[in-house]
């Protein structure tokens, strides 16, 4: 988000103050919010802002749908981690909701997706739709990646 010029941080909140002020940068003019922060800085006071376009939510996937349908709701785009939820019965359920409820409804929910805008991913898309109704497909990658947990862990 810091490299785009199109975007500004105005807030972070998060569920705990400490947790919120490890993102904030030195010198940086953000406010936060977070639920021990006490009256005025819970999500609700974040998310009532009307200079809060959009939101990114980072957290656990599990507490994931809760706080996407708070903020589609409260009238925010959304751009939320994978996956959407813990299970698939989850995460069905979820987007059946946000189809009937919020399409329409002038806010956008997004998943951060690695390999969405890839020139090579559109060309790609683009070609299966002129083959007719698809029933799977495969798509294997080769990249080098090294260290960091997710790489190194079981």
């Amino acid at each position: 988000m810091k490299a785009s010029k199109d975007l500004t941080l105005k807030a972070i909140w998060s569920r705990s103050i400490k947790s919120a002020q490890t993102l904030q940068e030195e010198g940086a003019e953000v406010e936060l919010y977070s639920e021990d922060s006490g009256s005025g800085r819970s999500l609700d006071d974040l998310l009532g802002r009307s200079d809060i376009g959009a939101v990114i939510i980072a957290l656990p996937i599990k507490n994931q749908p809760e706080y996407i349908r708070k903020a589609l709701l409260a009238g925010k785009h959304v751009l939320s981690e994978k996956p959407v939820a813990e299970n698939v019965k989850e995460a069905v359920e979820l987007i059946k909701w946000y189809r009937s409820e919020i399409v329409g409804k002038g806010v956008t929910w997004a998943v951060a997706e690695n390999q969405r805008y890839l020139a090579s991913f559109t060309r790609a898309a683009e070609a299966v739709q002129t083959m007719g109704r698809q029933l799977t497909f495969r798509v294997q990658m080769h990249v080098l990646v090294s260290g960091g947990k997710y790489f190194e862990t079981s």
